[in-house]
């Protein structure tokens, strides 16, 4: 160095003697000042930083983004919390997870533990001055009477035989068969023909009505409903739908 200030080609353009060597934030300012002042990185250059992002300042920036995200819209997580504060997702309880308006399965009792009422469907026909009603799975048809061939040695309920598209069909009148009055003929008279397991029987009535529904709880037993003089064995129970009970007949009974 003292030869180059001694030499009038380095006059003037040698440099001073270090007196230290600068520090890397000295080297990293004069970088900044540097990049400000070039016009390739105007506008662009990053701002000095102060401190360090805390870890909490990283996730809320991070959470901020993920909602920004379409990618992650509608499933996100929470928002994020105030910084300083975990962010934290609250598992949604079983209990609440199961919507009020799902679907019951039907062989699953009730709540209260009582079955539900079972419904059946009843064939509502009139014989004299009584109402009746047989169970309607039992019922083959209702016809018309026609002309019967009687039978000898047989009870007074036995009307005879009739041809029914050729099968041989015996026929009871109701009436006679459960010890009161024989049913009326007109216009409104009915033979209704039963069936199960290949056995059929006719039934002569005076009238049938209609086809109602009815479910165990609308269902007497015998025990509780004395109207009438039947046996046991042909005797179902009474529903009280209208004013008149409606006595109920065991339509298997009837048959054999």
């Amino acid at each position: 160095l003292a030869e180059m200030d001694a030499d009038p080609a380095f006059a003037g353009n040698a440099p001073a003697t270090p007196t230290s060597a600068p520090t890397p934030d000295q080297i990293a300012a004069e970088l900044l000042a540097e990049m400000d002042a070039d016009p390739a990185f105007a506008g662009n250059a990053p701002a000095t930083p102060t401190s360090a992002p805390t870890p909490d300042q990283i996730a809320a920036e991070l959470l901020a983004e993920m909602d920004a995200d379409p990618a992650f819209s509608a499933g996100a997580g929470a928002a994020a919390a105030p910084i300083g504060q975990a962010a934290v997702v609250k598992p949604v309880p079983r209990a609440l997870a199961v919507s009020p308006r799902a679907s019951v399965d039907p062989c699953e009792p009730p709540a209260s533990g009582r079955p539900p009422d079972r419904s059946t469907r009843w064939l509502r026909l009139r014989c004299g001055g009584q109402t009746y009603a047989l169970e309607l799975l039992k019922v083959q048809e209702v016809v018309l009477p026609v002309p019967l061939l009687p039978l000898r040695g047989t009870a007074p309920a036995m009307l005879g035989i009739m041809n029914l598209r050729g099968q041989v069909v015996p026929v009871l009148d109701l009436g006679l068969h459960l010890g009161t009055s024989a049913a009326t003929i007109d216009m409104h008279t009915r033979v209704v023909v039963l069936e199960e397991d290949g056995d059929t029987m006719g039934l002569r009535v005076s009238a049938v009505e209609d086809v109602t529904s009815l479910t165990d709880q609308q269902i007497e037993p015998p025990d509780n409903a004395r109207l009438c003089r039947i046996s046991n064995q042909l005797f179902r129970g009474v529903a009280r739908l209208t004013q008149r009970p409606m006595i109920l007949l065991d339509a298997s009974q009837l048959l054999h």
